[in-house]
């Protein structure tokens, strides 16, 4: 799955089946569609059971290494990978949570590039525990 939203962006939804291994790709333009220069920014998923919810479920940051969000080629690209692993959401309960992307680029700008949207968590057929 391929997420592209600008810096004003229409609502987006995620499903992904509980316990399994996902990477999203991030496209990040400005209001005219060019690709916004991601060179020293940060970039946040946050997972939630709801926008009322002060716990945060999930939480992957550009800042905590590659592991979690990989900004991929900064200059002028505007992509970045998000990684969910199967951790992420094998504790999960199956139903709809909410998410969102904040981008704050190196001038301090902060843009919610996807606002509050639905993450859906599906159940699986095979269970693997270990």
């Amino acid at each position: 799955m391929v997420l592209t939203p600008g810096i004003t962006q229409p609502k987006n939804a995620i499903r992904i089946i509980r316990g399994t291994s996902k990477t999203y790709l991030l496209s990040v333009t400005d209001e005219e569609g060019e690709r916004v220069d991601l060179n020293g920014a940060r970039i946040i998923f946050s997972v939630k059971r709801s926008l009322d919810d002060e716990h945060t479920l999930v939480q992957k940051d550009s800042q905590k290494g590659t592991a979690q969000v990989e900004i991929l080629t900064p200059t002028k690209a505007g992509q970045a990978n998000i990684y969910l692993v199967p951790s992420d959401t094998n504790t999960l309960d199956v139903r709809d949570y909410v998410f969102d992307v904040w981008v704050i680029l190196s001038s301090g700008k902060r843009y919610a590039v996807i606002p509050p949207s639905v993450l859906e968590v599906e159940a699986g057929v095979t269970v693997i525990t270990t």
